[in-house]
């Protein structure tokens, strides 16, 4: 590695997390684009889907995608803190006075995404979750997955006993699974409308779903959880492709084949209970499990896939600008959804929406290798760098 404190450069990197988070952000706008195209409540309740084949599409989600793929984003932004505490030091820098700056303006950059482009940002909770994660990133491997597995029981119970308590809570269920026609039509209403009109639904929904379901729910301490298991994978040399072949293969069997199990069940159970609000909050303890454990599998496949001899060099290229394009996702979704542009909130089938979906993963593929054949990062990148560095940043090659 480089002894100067500077952003990491393209050979420093490690292929095998540039590569799981392609995959990941990628993966994450599958599920993502249904809550920018239409209510929230699209995202959780597949029955309000009503196009041909779209409620299949939805279940398949769930199986592959839901909380799996989010799972992976989270623990290599752990896995980055150490990363870049290590280069920090090796600089001689004081790591802690450089990670806060690069959390602080994360923390500004998920603001702004939350109030001004979607509702459901991920980086303002990472952000402040970070905060917490970075005072253990000094620990060894196994005392981080000491810490990591007790926020996953502790956070996995917590978020759950709240998901499960929801039924109880006056108008939860209406609003949540969305089967009050006049809350839907807010929420329809307030996206159709202009800038203005969005701007105002965000202001007023986001600091409640905030406070519940990160606050209180517990969600900080789940996620806390497993970003410090992200560091103690990467410290133990997991997501740096440094494991067997078939120690990743054995890992992934049984991660995946018990999560789609999981999945399975929850599936029968909330189907036989004719999809009710009460069915699927009841499973949220098998949902928390399958997600972790659907990301840790695969996790393990695409290191087995690497070990194999693929390299996934595109894919790899979308995670060095995973910020640029999860930025850019939001924007496409909702420049599609919102009353300032398309006004197609909605009004998309699930099919559609998936062939939104194909459509931004090959001009993924394409716009980010050619970008960083000219540039060193993505501009949000670049941005995020420069600012926490204090300087700008060389952008050219």
């Amino acid at each position: 590695m480089t002894t100067v404190d500077a952003p990491v450069r393209k050979e420093d990197r490690l292929n095998y997390m540039d590569v799981l988070r392609g995959f990941a952000v990628m993966a994450i706008f599958i599920v993502n684009i249904k809550a920018m195209a239409a209510p929230f409540a699209f995202y959780s309740n597949a029955t309000l889907w009503t196009g041909d084949n779209d409620q299949l599409i939805a279940t398949i989600q769930s199986f592959l995608v839901d909380n799996k793929w989010r799972t992976n984003f989270t623990a290599l932004f752990g896995a980055g803190l150490v990363l870049i505490t290590a280069k920090s030091m090796e600089a001689g820098a004081d790591a802690s006075t450089r990670l806060r700056k690069r959390l602080f303006w994360l923390l500004i950059f998920g603001l702004f995404h939350l109030l001004f482009i979607w509702l459901g940002d991920i980086l303002t909770i990472y952000a402040l979750t970070g905060f917490l994660a970075m005072m253990f990133r000094n620990k060894s491997a196994a005392s981080l997955a000491v810490w990591a597995f007790a926020c996953l029981i502790l956070g996995g119970i917590w978020s759950s006993g709240m998901t499960m308590s929801m039924p109880f809570i006056p108008d939860m269920g209406p609003t949540f699974w969305g089967t009050n026609p006049e809350i839907l039509k807010l929420e329809m209403d307030a996206n159709l409308g202009g800038i203005i009109e969005q701007t105002l639904w965000r202001l007023q929904s986001s600091f409640g779903m905030i406070l519940f379901f990160f606050v209180l729910g517990g969600f900080w301490l789940l996620t806390l959880g497993i970003m410090l298991a992200g560091m103690a994978l990467f410290k133990a040399g997991f997501l740096k492709g440094e494991w067997s072949a078939l120690s990743y293969l054995i890992l992934a069997v049984i991660a995946l084949g018990t999560s789609w199990g999981l999945e399975y069940y929850r599936h029968e159970v909330i189907e036989e209970a004719g999809w009710t609000f009460e069915s699927y909050s009841f499973q949220a303890p098998a949902m928390t499990l399958a997600g972790l454990l659907g990301g840790f599998g695969y996790a393990s496949l695409v290191g087995l896939l690497l070990k194999s001899g693929l390299r996934f060099s595109p894919v790899a290229a979308v995670g060095r600008m995973a910020f640029t394009n999860y930025i850019a996702c939001s924007l496409i979704g909702t420049t599609i959804a919102y009353g300032h542009a398309g006004a197609q909130f909605g009004s998309l089938t699930l099919q559609q929406l998936m062939l939104i979906v194909g459509g931004t993963f090959v001009a993924m593929l394409i716009w980010s290798p050619l970008w960083l054949a000219v540039f060193r990062f993505g501009p949000i990148e670049w941005l995020w760098r420069s600012l926490t560095y204090g300087k700008l940043q060389p952008f050219l090659k």
